[in-house]
């Protein structure tokens, strides 16, 4: 089902702690080989390691997919040791940058406003959020309460233009490493809130122009499913999308679902 406003459909792949550089190359040779000419029709996002950034972003100067970073510090001073700064990211060759993943949050504390100064400092240095949003495990089935406390820190003092230009990842916490995504019907439903509340906070053309993708254990045999909602522009997949031929078959998918021709 194509949505009802012109919106260029979206997937990416996290890859976490995982692939050596090796593998990363070998991954774009096959995955390119096999999605051929939808890496033109949408937009295809790959998030690997920090250390296979650069290789990556060489191999792929032909193509059109893009790279995003997993994370970055929200500071854009040099004093900190083991950290990866917005402008570093973009050096490296990066349009897109994940924020607010929840194996993060749990695991350094982050919080909401750290996530909006993330974004800020991603948009000074010119990258395009994808900010991961969702309910935590204790708080499932009660999706719309919880963005409608978190949305608006996330989103604090934001230029419209400039979140009209990222995309929102509905992922909740008890969907990470699970057996099967949350069920279409209660992805739709959040999804749909969530775009109403972009709508109402910049405006309904901001609304209607940010994209909203669901991420989670997403498989090939979920893809049409997840994806009968109009607000849902795409999908982004951990553990699949490390698998070239997966992925693209989810990408593949993606686009039969929004009508795209390869």
């Amino acid at each position: 089902m194509k949505n009802s406003y012109t919106r260029k459909a979206f997937a990416f792949a996290n890859w976490k702690m995982a692939m050596t550089i090796s593998e990363s190359l070998a991954f774009a040779r096959e995955f390119c080989a096999a999605v051929g000419g939808l890496a033109h029709s949408m937009d295809i996002v790959l998030c690997p390691p920090f250390t296979a950034l650069h290789a990556l972003s060489q191999a792929l100067l032909d193509t059109s997919i893009d790279l995003g970073a997993q994370n970055v510090h929200a500071a854009s001073d040099k004093a900190h040791t083991g950290e990866i700064s917005a402008v570093l990211a973009a050096d490296a060759g990066c349009r897109w940058v994940m924020l607010g993943h929840w194996e993060i949050r749990r695991r350094t504390g982050e919080t909401d406003v750290d996530c909006n100064k993330k974004m800020k400092a991603g948009f000074q240095a010119g990258l395009r959020p994808i900010l991961l949003m969702g309910e935590e495990t204790q708080a499932r089935g009660g999706a719309e309460v919880s963005l409608a406390s978190r949305l608006p820190i996330m989103f604090e003092n934001c230029e419209p233009e400039r979140v009209a230009q990222g995309v929102i990842v509905y992922e909740p916490e008890w969907t990470i490493g699970a057996k099967k995504p949350a069920s279409p019907n209660y992805i739709a439903t959040t999804c749909s809130f969530i775009r109403n509340w972009i709508g109402q906070a910049f405006g309904k053309d901001v609304g209607q122009r940010m994209r909203i993708i669901y991420g989670g254990s997403v498989a090939p045999e979920h893809v049409e499913n997840l994806l009968a909602s109009p607000d849902l522009d795409g999908l982004g997949a951990g553990r699949k999308g490390r698998d070239p031929l997966a992925f693209a078959q989810i990408v593949q998918l993606i686009a039969a679902a929004k009508g795209l021709a390869s």
